[in-house]
């Protein structure tokens, strides 16, 4: 339970900071602050939101960090909290560009009832996907990732990698 009250002062955490930032250009590829909020499906068991805040360098690179809630829609299985590190690259400089990103973090069940393989995991998050500029500043993205979860503590499975296709689309300012 101690990891539990952990993860969740740390969700908490990065709450308070999103809601009191600022962005500090209309532009969401400026450099500066920015951040993005996403909806989720994995393999059309898992619905979910994220959260990303950090910082743009440049047009291109992005680093921030993030949380995400995750439930099975059957709510006889858990809900999922994961707290990542999160970067993209923006490949061109145009408005509308290709982006590469990688996510990498832990992941933790809030209760187990014998449905799951496993409590707590590292999570490995490659992606590609797409990203389209609007004329307000801000942006929309459209992304197609693979979340491997690895298993650690209190696993009840063999399998060294859980793989996971993740779909998600993302609005970002």
């Amino acid at each position: 339970m101690r990891l539990s009250k952990r993860f969740l002062l740390i969700a908490a955490a990065l709450a308070v900071v999103s809601f009191s930032a600022m962005a500090q250009t209309r532009d969401y590829r400026g450099k500066g602050y920015k951040g993005s909020v996403s909806i989720t499906d994995q393999l059309g068991v898992f619905v979910g939101a994220e959260t990303s805040h950090g910082y743009m360098f440049d047009r291109h690179n992005y680093l921030g960090v993030g949380a995400g809630g995750f439930v099975f829609p059957n709510s006889s299985h858990p809900t999922f909290l994961n707290i990542f590190v999160d970067y993209h690259n923006f490949l061109l400089d145009k408005a509308s560009t290709p982006i590469l990103g990688l996510k990498a973090g832990g992941s933790h069940s809030f209760y187990n009832n014998g449905n799951i393989k496993f409590n707590n995991a590292v999570v490995i998050e490659p992606s590609t996907g797409w990203s389209w500029g609007l004329k307000s500043g801000n942006g929309l993205t459209l992304g197609l990732g693979a979340a491997l979860y690895i298993p650690v503590s209190e696993s009840m499975t063999d399998q060294k990698v859980l793989p996971m296709p993740k779909l998600s689309f993302g609005f970002e300012f």
